[in-house]
Parts: structure tokens; C-alpha cells; sequence
């Protein structure tokens, strides 16, 4: 299936907010495995002598590494946020559901991982004062026995870190495997949202946005583009005499027609109703006519009957208009321009392709 390039504004605040939910679970991972020595993160560390404290040290690093992951944290949150209303200006409600549930359900199991990041520097710092607590009592211990009840004390404490860390590991794969769910739930429901559900492929939303990209690639690699523009004959009139129903079969089948007649760096969309457009990159106008009229033939050959009754609808034709991209035009009036043509066409007689010819 022909499809249009997904690269847009709101994909990019998604990867964005992965992203960030990835950075943050990363150093979750990190401090729950023990892969590197996080004890740089203690933000204080205590030495005592007996129940005087000697010396208390702050670990301005700590402090840092809070702060970026408190920033990462807070500005993954707002790219989801600004995702979800893009979405719910322009996409179906149920998709928006889905984005909005997912990204609740993300967010809570992000703040699972932080509690659990954060419960692990807080085991860490007490660790690090048990172990400061021992070093005073041991250089004051003279007897093998005091020694011995000291040394028993750090194993215990040093099991209980080991335990501790262990489940925090569970915890954070069990974030871990929730999250790479909700991302492909989210990336789903993305999808919904770009997608005609009628015929399958893009909707005027994203032809809205390929056909932006595609004018600034043609303008900077200087290379020629042309639109096409399709609308059914008398689809008013098929609908009134068939009912809906047999409307949107005759719909589906032209989309399968053009979707087997173009390029994979074609794009294919709904433009609305009974219209289609095609963008076509690297595409002069002479061949963006011969691939029009390729289109009209092969629809127009099609025989379309009523299953159930076996009733026999005939013959039904479609108009085309084509245009090839002038310097200066931005999308509205690049449409206006193949639009112009398909209503020639359809006032030249129907089932025929209008264009501007080489000198336009």
C-alpha cells in the first residue's frame, strides 16, 4: 500500500518524549544493576566519631544529576501534553482516547520508576552513612569481639542493599516492558490519526503535511513535481440510486487503482468525499498526465455489480486534473491550480484529464 511519509511535527514531540522516558530509565537501570558505582550521587555524605558528627560533605554533582533528570522528567511530560492537543484538534475522537489513555497510563508508569530511582539513592545514602557510622566506631575498637559485632553489622546492612537493589531491578523491567507496550499502543494510535478509515490510506490531514515537505525538497533539490487531482463522475447520483453502501465500495475500488498505478515515493490520499490527490516528486507534467489517464482507463474498465442481487451498476468514470509546481507556489495555491483542471475536465465532458500544458 502506498503510503505518506510519517515524519511530522507531532511525531517528532513523541520521539521526543520517548526519548526522555528512555534517558530516565536508563539511569534508573543503572543505579538498580549497579553497573557503574553511583555512590558519586549520595547527596551527603556523614562522617562520625562515636555520636559526634566530624564532618557532613553536599555532593554538588548530586544536585546536577536531580536537576537534569527533573528537567528531563518535566519536559517529557510537556511534549506528550502538546502531542495529545495537536491530536485532538485534527484526529478522530477515539484515536485521541487512545493517546490520552496511553499517556496517562506512560505517565504513571514513569513516576513508578522515578519513586523507585529515588527509594535507591535514598538506600544508597543510607549505606554510605552506615559505612561512615562503622569507620568511627572501628578506629576506636581495641577487642576482636567489638570488631567482630561491627563487621557483623555492615554484612547485614550490605545483604540488605543487595535485596534491595534486586527488587528495585524487578520493578524497573516491569516499568520497562509496560512503557515499550504503551509506545506501541501510542504509535498505533498515531497512525489512526493520519489514516483515512474508509480506503486505507492518507488522509487530508497528512497530505496536508507531505505535500509541505514535498514542495521544500523539489524547491531545494531543484527537481520538477506535479499533483494530481481525481474526483468521481456523478458520484451523487450512484449514491441516490444504490445507497452508501455501494458509494463507498466505488470509492475503495479507485483507491486500489491508484495505489497500483504509482511510485512507492508517490503519495496517495483522500483529499475528501469522492477526491483524491496524488503527489507525485521528481515528476514533470507530460508524466503526471500519462499516469492520470493510466488511472482513468483502468477505472473506467471496471464492471460494478450489487452482490446480494447481482444488480449491475455499469460504468463508473472518473475526472482528473494536473498541474506541475511553479516557483512561488505554497500548497493552497499549487491545489487551487490542479483543482481548476479537474473541473475543466468535468466540464469538458467527465472521464478525461485537463492540465495546464507546457507553458500552463
Amino acid at each position: 500500500m502506498v503510503s505518506l511519509p510519517h515524519w511530522f511535527s507531532d511525531r517528532r514531540c513523541l520521539i521526543l518524549a520517548a526519548g526522555a522516558v528512555g534517558v530516565a530509565i536508563l539511569l534508573g537501570i543503572l543505579a538498580a544493576f549497579g553497573v557503574y558505582d553511583l555512590a558519586f550521587l549520595t547527596l551527603r555524605t556523614v562522617t562520625e566519631r562515636g555520636s559526634i558528627v566530624i564532618e557532613t560533605r553536599y555532593n554538588p554533582v548530586a544536585f546536577a544529576v536531580f536537576g537534569v533528570l527533573a528537567a528531563i522528567t518535566f519536559g517529557g511530560a510537556l511534549l506528550l501534553a502538546r502531542f495529545i492537543r495537536l491530536c485532538a484538534r485534527s484526529g478522530p475522537r477515539a484515536s485521541v482516547d487512545e493517546i490520552a489513555s496511553a499517556s496517562a497510563t506512560l505517565g504513571r508508569e514513569l513516576a513508578n520508576a522515578l519513586a523507585v530511582i529515588r527509594l535507591d539513592l535514598a538506600n544508597k545514602e543510607t549505606y554510605a552513612r552506615s559505612l561512615a557510622n562503622a569507620q568511627g566506631r572501628l578506629a576506636g575498637l581495641t577487642e576482636a569481639d567489638q570488631v567482630r559485632v561491627v563487621v557483623s553489622l555492615l554484612v547485614a546492612e550490605n545483604e540488605r542493599m543487595r535485596l534491595a537493589s534486586e527488587k528495585d531491578k524487578h520493578k524497573l523491567e516491569a516499568s520497562a516492558q509496560e512503557i515499550d507496550a504503551l509506545q506501541a499502543s501510542l504509535r498505533g494510535a498515531e497512525e489512526a490519526t493520519l489514516t483515512d478509515p474508509l480506503t486505507g490510506i492518507g488522509n487530508r490531514r497528512l497530505f496536508n503535511d507531505a505535500m509541505t515537505k514535498a514542495i521544500k525538497d523539489s524547491h531545494a533539490q531543484r527537481v520538477p513535481l506535479s499533483l494530481i487531482m481525481c474526483d468521481i463522475d456523478h458520484f451523487k447520483r450512484v449514491n441516490d440510486m444504490f445507497g452508501h453502501d455501494v458509494g463507498d465500495e466505488i470509492i475503495r475500488a479507485l483507491a486500489r487503482v491508484i495505489e497500483t498505478s504509482v511510485r512507492e515515493t508517490d503519495s496517495v490520499a483522500r483529499y475528501g468525499g469522492e477526491e483524491f490527490a496524488i503527489i507525485l516528486p521528481g515528476t514533470e507534467l507530460t508524466r503526471a498526465k500519462e499516469t492520470a489517464d493510466r488511472i482513468r482507463r483502468q477505472f473506467s474498465a471496471k464492471k460494478f455489480a450489487i452482490r446480494k442481487t447481482n444488480q449491475k451498476i455499469g460504468q463508473v468514470t472518473a475526472s482528473f486534473g494536473v498541474a506541475e509546481h511553479r516557483p512561488g507556489d505554497d500548497v493552497q495555491e499549487f491545489v487551487r491550480r490542479a483543482d481548476a483542471k479537474l473541473y475543466e475536465a468535468k466540464a469538458r465532458g467527465r472521464d478525461r484529464v485537463a492540465d495546464f500544458g507546457e507553458r500552463g
